[in-house]
């Protein structure tokens, strides 16, 4: 323990109480762990320094003699901010609407000053942070970005390429949309105590000239940011983007914070570096003024808005379309699919109550618009076209404040607009055949390297063979190879794709005829979607100082052609728009009540005059043959008769009581004769009727299609297909005079055939579908029936061939003409002329049920209850009801000829295979 303690060795034992080695040991070791040393040194890399702080560029600002900025710098003036920026203690702190809707939407300003030179700073507190409360899908969320634009950008820090900024959340919002750092650069602004610095540097002396810098409480957190090349040179005015904040904004001239360099406020600024933003034109009047633009749908009338915005910016837009672009820039994302379905009434599909359900605008016009001093410019297409509707909206813009005024944008437009609009057209024009261009020369291209890789594949392929069969003699491989080497296909030079297309964009021009014909821009979505105009283009007016208007004016043509052009446009809109709104009327609902009873007995007795076909006796036949042999017979009887009386002549006279019996027994064969005479008679009369063919009878010169004179009706030969065309001939025919009559106006006679399907859906309360009658267009089916109906060739409007009080069996005279004529042509060998219809399913598929048969006409109950009693009620060979009517009947030969039910099949007589029993075609 002595020892240890003194630290003094003791036989090789250390105080530790282990043997210690030897001094040249120990020297060996120390050498080895130096030599461990020095390799772990050479070996390991070494860990990285901490990087050093970077040294601040910026300097301290110089003293500077020039002027000072003696106005007073702002933000939240009207024309350089959103409806929903409120400023308050005198412009230097910003507050936003957070309520029914405007919770979602961005608060933009810009400064009334720019910079053009020097380096200044500008400050903002985050005052308030506030959680807004709503229910619907979109959560409101906090932001802001605090940065800089040009005066005639947006007010929207990422939408174009003249702005950028700092954002929030710690990114750097570049120039152009979406154009965001992809790292964090700083830590997210933080509210309440932190003050946030935005520094703008464009002194060309400086180290850091053209950028920007955010500083937080005075401590630099960003890098300098190069301000985007297309803005250099520019005046840049401070911008400010927050949502659901309130914040205090410091231009100076002292700053909240001390900057690690003396800087200068944009307040201290010098007024040559300093540019203040135009103000806006004077006005005659005092009041404010707000605009109601009346121009007809899809003639100009955004076009002349955005003009308009453009050398008037001190004038909002309150529409549906900037609400729209509102709620895109401020982050709101539409659902997928999501498309603008016209520019009055955009879908927004934002997911957010108030502006889905286009209720955010009303609050604007109503509560919003007229509590501010400001100019408005009310856009709605169809409602500034509507008299009363123009009445009502009036009210919310009170006439001690504002000059209300109807700008009238209708008729011919001045060339200036009309060159923009021809300018429009030749680009759109030049684009398409550029990418027709384009696309044909890359596949050229890709034709001829497919071609020339082919060629190549082939040069080698018989290359090799050769080679092979050579190196099999052991001949000239050499100088194959050269010859090989020397055969490869030189390639072709590649054409200048672009070259081409620019040539054959240059080449193009518009025609004079799409020159006289383009008088207004093309736009992406229509101005009114068709339904809404089709309900109220007829009311469409130009407005009156009797509506309650300070002034009218008229921005392209005067009151007297703006009236014509209006009264020209509606009468033509009355030939080609549908009308959405329109209902069957008293005519409509009495004719096709009668047609449907007509109808219903007409299938009716066709379906008996089929039957009896089939059921016909021949003992009528059979007994006037036998009364032909009677007769002849009799009159043999008679001749010998007459001979006996003459031999009898020379004989005694009978005695009188048996002349009396002969007397009497004359007199009744006398009376069997007439009698029978009688029934012959009437039996000629019938095969002289049997004898007229229907064939034979022109259609329009009978007069019962019932009985063409020997009992069989005019349709007797109809298929299920010439009740089908008879019903839409009558059915088309009703169509086009009910809405004649139900619409009452002159100017409407009739529609076109693109909206057949509209009105037939309207009065018949069913579909229709061209291609169920095997055609491919409405065009092609009238054709089948131009007997009724035609499209006249300038518009395609229908007209009706036939009077509105025609006959109802007309159409069944139509139909069997048009039959016979299908029949001619089709036995002449054209294949053309047979039908292609579809026909219906049969509602009572499945078995033809009691509660289907409940869902027939009237008429058409009480036909089937006579065809079960007339039948018993049976159905042969196992078949239903609705199945023998879905069973296929047709044939080209005049009809369904087919025994019913418990007759004996006369197949071979009529084109109809031998037991087929159909119940007859009449019903169902």
């Amino acid at each position: 323990a002595e020892v240890a303690a003194n630290g003094a060795d003791h036989d090789g034992i250390d105080g530790s109480g282990e043997a210690k080695p030897e001094d040249g040991d120990a020297k060996d070791e120390d050498m080895k762990d130096e030599e461990k040393d020095d390799f772990f040194e050479e070996e390991q890399p070494q860990e990285p320094e901490e990087p050093e702080e970077p040294k601040e560029l910026e300097e301290d600002a110089p003293a500077d003699s020039r002027a000072k900025l003696s106005s007073t710098i702002q933000v939240g003036g009207v024309a350089d901010s959103t409806l929903n920026v409120m400023p308050t203690c005198g412009g230097k702190v910003l507050m936003a609407l957070v309520e029914g809707g405007f919770q979602h939407l961005v608060a933009a300003t810009r400064a009334s000053a720019g910079v053009k030179a020097g380096r200044y700073l500008f400050e903002v507190r985050i005052v308030e942070s506030r959680l807004c409360q709503d229910g619907g899908k979109v959560k409101p969320r906090q932001s802001c970005i605090l940065g800089f634009s040009t005066r005639a950008s947006s007010l929207f820090l990422d939408d174009g390429a003249e702005s950028f900024g700092f954002d929030s959340e710690g990114h750097f919002v570049g120039a152009g949309p979406g154009q965001w750092s992809q790292e964090q650069l700083y830590s997210p602004f933080s509210p309440y105590n932190s003050v946030y610095g935005v520094l703008l540097n464009l002194d060309p002396s400086s180290p850091n000239a053209n950028t920007v810098s955010l500083f937080r409480d005075g401590v630099r957190i960003s890098k300098p940011q190069p301000v985007p090349e297309a803005m250099r040179g520019q005046v840049l005015y401070p911008t400010i983007n927050y949502k659901n904040m309130t914040l205090h904004v410091n231009f100076g001239p002292s700053s909240f914070t001390t900057m690690p360099f003396a800087c200068r406020m944009l307040q201290d600024a010098a007024a040559a570096d300093i540019e203040a933003a135009a103000a806006a034109k004077a006005k005659a009047s005092a009041k404010q003024e707000v605009l109601f633009p009346v121009g007809l749908p899809d003639e100009g009338t955004f076009g002349w808005l955005d003009d308009f915005l453009k050398e008037n910016p001190q004038y909002s837009e309150l529409s549906n379309r900037s609400l729209l672009n509102w709620g895109l820039k401020s982050g709101l994302y539409r659902k997928a699919g999501a498309w603008s379905n016209s520019n009055d009434s955009p879908l927004m599909d934002f997911g957010v109550r108030e502006l889905d359900d286009y209720s955010l605008l009303s609050t604007l016009q109503q509560s919003l618009a007229p509590m501010l001093q400001r100019d408005y410019v009310v856009m709605q297409v169809k409602n500034n076209l509507l008299a009363e509707e123009r009445k009502k909206a009036l009210t919310s813009y009170d006439g001690d404040s504002f000059k209300r005024v109807a700008v009238v944008i209708m008729g011919e437009p001045p060339e200036a607009f009309k060159a923009k609009a021809r300018s429009q057209a030749l680009e759109a024009k030049r684009r398409k055949v550029g990418d027709e261009v384009r696309k044909e020369k890359e596949a050229e291209a890709q034709a001829r390297k497919e071609k020339r890789s082919v060629a190549v594949a082939d040069k080698h392929r018989a290359a090799a063979e050769k080679k092979a069969e050579e190196a099999e003699k052991a001949e000239g491989e050499e100088g194959a190879e050269k010859k090989d080497e020397e055969a490869e296909p030189a390639e072709e030079p590649e054409e200048d794709i672009e070259a081409a297309v620019k040539k054959a964009e240059e080449a193009v021009q518009l025609t004079a005829e799409e020159e006289k014909a383009q008088w207004f821009l093309q736009q992406s979505s229509e101005d009114l979607v068709k339904k809404d105009l089709g309900r109220s283009f007829a009311s469409f007016s130009i407005p009156d100082k009797a509506e309650g208007f300070d002034e009218v004016r008229y921005a392209w043509q005067d009151a007297p052609k703006a009236a014509e052009y209006l009264k020209a446009w509606i009468s033509e809109r009355k030939l080609t728009q549908r009308v959405e709104d329109i209902q069957p009327g008293a005519y409509f609902k009495q004719m096709h009540e009668e047609w449907q009873v007509k109808l219903a007995e007409w299938k009716r007795r066709h379906g008996e005059s089929r039957a009896a076909r089939w059921k016909q006796p021949v003992t009528k036949r059979r007994k006037v043959h036998e009364k032909k042999k009677e007769e002849e017979k009799k009159e043999e009887d008679e001749e010998k008769q007459e001979r006996a009386e003459k031999k009898e002549e020379d004989e005694e006279p009978k005695a009188e009581d048996e002349t009396k019996e002969e007397d009497g027994e004359t007199k009744d064969a006398a009376a069997k004769e007439a009698e029978e005479r009688k029934e012959v008679e009437e039996e000629e009369v019938e095969t002289e009727e049997s004898q007229i063919k229907l064939d034979d009878v022109e259609p329009f010169r009978v007069e019962d299609i019932n009985d063409i004179g020997n009992g069989q009706p005019l349709y007797a030969n109809f298929t299920w297909e010439d009740w089908i065309m008879a019903n839409l001939r009558f059915e088309l025919h009703l169509l086009v005079h009910a809405y004649r009559i139900d619409l009452n106006d002159e100017e409407r006679p009739s529609f076109g055939e693109a909206h057949l399907q509209h009105y037939y859906q309207k009065y018949f309360r069913k579909t229709f579908t061209s291609k169920n009658f095997g055609v491919a267009s409405n065009l092609e089916l009238i054709g089948l029936i131009k007997d009724t109906l035609e499209a006249l060739p300038k518009n395609n409007i229908l007209e009706a061939q036939l009077a509105e009080d025609t006959p109802m069996d007309n159409f069944i005279r139509l139909a069997e003409d048009h039959r016979r004529e299908r029949q001619q042509a089709y036995d002449a060998g054209d294949e053309m002329a047979k039908l292609n219809l579809q026909r219906e399913a049969h509602p009572q598929a499945g078995g033809g049920g009691r509660d289907n048969r409940q869902r027939m006409p009237p008429q058409q109950q009480q036909q089937q209850q006579q065809q079960q009693q007339q039948y018993g009620g049976r159905q042969q060979h196992g078949y239903g009801a609705a199945a023998q009517h879905a069973m296929p009947q047709r044939g080209f030969d005049g009809g369904h000829h087919a025994a019913p039910p418990g007759y004996p099949s006369r197949a071979p007589a009529y084109g109809v295979p031998a037991g087929h029993h159909p119940v007859p075609y009449g019903y169902g």
